[in-house]
């Protein structure tokens, strides 16, 4: 499976339209586990955009999420990094 399929596929299942970020980082800044994460909310919804789902699978920081959705509550435009991961 080629990039653009992955991001197409990542984005149909999370039901998240990561092209509405902004990349303002209120979700990041919301997040309980923010010290605990190498790669933050906010940069999740950035890598899928860019098709950096390798990557971003190779991160600690997907299975430190808690799921608590503070993120989605936060975003100014319903983006959901933890719908994403």
């Amino acid at each position: 499976m080629d990039k653009k399929e992955q991001v197409k596929l990542v984005k149909e299942r999370s039901g998240t339209e990561t092209r509405k970020c902004m990349v303002c980082g209120k979700c990041s800044g919301r997040c309980p586990v923010y010290d605990q994460m190498d790669i933050k909310p906010h940069q999740f919804v950035t890598m899928i955009e860019k098709g950096e789902i390798d990557e971003l699978l190779k991160s600690k920081s997907i299975y430190t999420c808690l799921s608590c959705f503070a993120c989605l509550e936060r975003c100014p435009r319903g983006v959901a990094p933890v719908q994403v991961i």
